[in-house]
């Protein structure tokens, strides 16, 4: 291989260059079009025109029935609340806390407002149940004929959906200190080798209040390993570990989650080998504490159905000033292709106070499907349509944070609790195939429109930051502006020669423009810093292949083969070489 430079020569183009402005992801999109006709249930029940009063309200035929329905599944011997809800002498020393809770509407806890969407396993109260409540603790709480009761409900102890079919072993020498800043952790799980496994669900049992989320990625580049193997410590660090989510997934815990099995045509291939990436952000605790956390996987065989989209709109700038309030992040784009809402995962940290997901259609007025006006930190979830919502193409979707920040600092977009974030991830099951792929792309564009304006600000406040122009480089190829790219990437590799992803991505520079004997030379010097760099190998190939050097691209490819034998363009050009005509 042949060692390039790492300062590389800029290129002009032939055609002038003359937009150079980063457009936004509210810029990048048309609004407009069409949405069928949706209704939302109430599901609570009328409001009643009185309080129930008397001896009519007993623990025995009012109270037991509606908490063990609407809070026993937290509050049990053994569950995540802090006491149970039953028998009655266990309700007794928490009569103040529970009155408070549920008179503030903070329990249960349901934060998504009724009237925005129609949501399977609700745990909201009705009126006439919390006035039911309310008003038995007012009477002194009386418990009526114990005797007449029905056996309050069972739950196991564990794992809540019965043994998972496979459990991943987790590292048990990681802790936190006392204090400190957040930390994030990446622990690579290997997955046993197996055939058609589909994967219903993933149980994950934190064991720690310490964990603030955790998510789950898949790699089968064997990245991860080699990145866990080079650090001294349990795991290693970084917020973007490599791999990737499970297809159409959200793929990740947060407190307050409830965990069920998927709809059977959502279930997601496990691969047949390789590794599962678990990545915990976790908060220091008062004291130090060791984070052993379980993770189970429901399996059942086959294989998979068309599986759904995920959509994310994530913003990336965010800037909240020191006792600032009501300050507005918003987000939009169109769907190019028809799709039914599945699902809606919001994320934000502390100082959030609204999250709202809109729905426009042309020649109708705007729907709100989704809203929060209280966000809590502590309950995140997913929350899944009781009906799909059909979003024919030319949708327009909206989303809305609204923050308050009462400190005396400026909060800005990261992935520590003391900083912000607003996203808010659609389950989209696409009409066609052919829809489906437009709505990956438009994600896949969304993304790097905010990822160009964001970093293009990074480079603007510092022009020497490698880091920075290397993420600007990456998203402008993606939107198609390969010169302006090209510049970023360079800039980057001039700055930090030993930037592996630099060189990589010039050789992709070099590649689309079929310019075979750069790219290699690029794809050299990312394998002279990386030797085990396995996209740099497939770039290899590839460039080889398009030289008319058919024998050297195969060995190149078998090597990127060799360290990731899933890689489906490797596998696919080393195919296509392999039918070629001996010389």
């Amino acid at each position: 291989m042949v060692r390039l430079s790492p300062r590389y020569t800029r290129e002009t183009s032939e055609i002038p260059w003359t937009d150079y402005s980063v457009r936004s992801g509210l810029e990048f999109f048309a609004i407009g079009l069409w949405l069928f006709l949706l209704t939302t249930e109430r599901g609570c029940g009328e409001i009643p025109s009185e309080l129930p009063t008397g001896d009519s309200i007993t623990f025995a035929n009012a109270v037991a029935p509606l908490l063990w329905r609407a809070c026993a599944g937290c509050h049990h011997s053994g569950g995540v609340g802090p006491f149970s809800v039953f028998p009655y002498q266990e309700v007794l020393p928490h009569l103040k806390k529970i009155s408070e809770a549920v008179g503030r509407g903070d329990m249960p806890p349901w934060p998504p407002e009724l009237g925005h969407g129609s949501f399977k396993d609700e745990r909201r109260l009705s009126e006439r149940d919390r006035a039911t409540l309310l008003g038995w603790i007012a009477l002194g709480a009386p418990a009526g004929n114990l005797d007449q009761l029905p056996s309050p409900p069972q739950f196991p102890t564990g794992w809540q959906l019965g043994t998972p079919d496979l459990i991943l072993p987790f590292p048990t020498n990681f802790s936190v200190t006392g204090s400190g800043e957040d930390v994030y952790r990446n622990f690579v799980l290997p997955i046993p080798p197996g055939e058609r496994r589909l994967v219903r669900t993933i149980e994950f049992l934190p064991n720690s209040s310490a964990i603030h989320h955790a998510r789950f990625l898949l790699d089968t580049s064997g990245t991860a390993r080699r990145l866990d193997d080079a650090d001294p410590a349990c795991g290693f660090g970084g917020t973007m570990p490599p791999g990737q989510l499970p297809e159409g997934q959200f793929g990740g815990w947060v407190p307050g989650r409830q965990i069920g099995f998927l709809p059977p045509e959502q279930v997601w291939p496990l691969p047949d080998a390789g590794d599962l990436v678990v990545q915990l952000h976790v908060q220091h605790s008062a004291k130090p504490e060791r984070i052993a956390p379980k993770i189970g996987l429901y399996l059942t065989n086959g294989l998979p159905k068309e599986l759904p989209v995920r959509l994310g709109l994530v913003a990336q700038q965010i800037e909240l000033p020191p006792h600032s309030t009501n300050q507005l992040v918003a987000r939009s784009l169109t769907l190019p292709g028809a799709a039914r809402l599945l699902s809606v995962m919001p994320h934000a940290h502390l100082r959030a106070r609204e999250v709202e997901l809109l729905i426009t259609v042309p020649g109708s007025t705007t729907l709100s499907m989704f809203l929060i006006r209280h966000w809590r930190f502590q309950w995140q979830d997913e929350y899944h349509y009781r009906n799909p919502v059909l979003l024919p193409e030319g949708t327009r979707i909206e989303t809305r944070f609204v923050f308050d920040n009462p400190t005396s600092d400026t909060v800005v977009h990261g992935p520590n609790s003391s900083d912000e974030m607003a996203e808010v991830w659609l389950q989209l099951g696409p009409s066609t195939p052919d829809d489906r792929a437009k709505i990956l792309e438009a994600g896949r564009l969304f993304h790097a429109s905010e990822t160009a304006m964001t970093f293009g600000e990074r480079v603007k406040r510092n022009p020497r930051d490698a880091g920075a122009q290397l993420e600007l480089g990456k998203a402008l190829a993606v939107l198609g502006r390969d010169e302006e790219s090209f510049e970023h990437l360079a800039e980057a590799a001039d700055l930090n020669p030993n930037l592996v992803e630099a060189h990589y991505h010039i050789g992709l520079s070099y590649l689309r423009r079929e310019r075979w004997v750069a790219a290699a030379r690029a794809f050299s010097e990312s394998l002279q810093l990386d030797p085990r760099h396995q996209r740099s190998y497939l770039g290899l190939g590839l460039a080889a292949a398009g030289a008319n050097r058919p024998e050297e691209a195969v060995r190149y490819l078998d090597r990127a083969l060799e360290l990731n034998p899933a890689d489906p363009v490797a596998r696919s050009k080393r195919d296509e070489l392999s039918r070629l005509p001996h010389k």
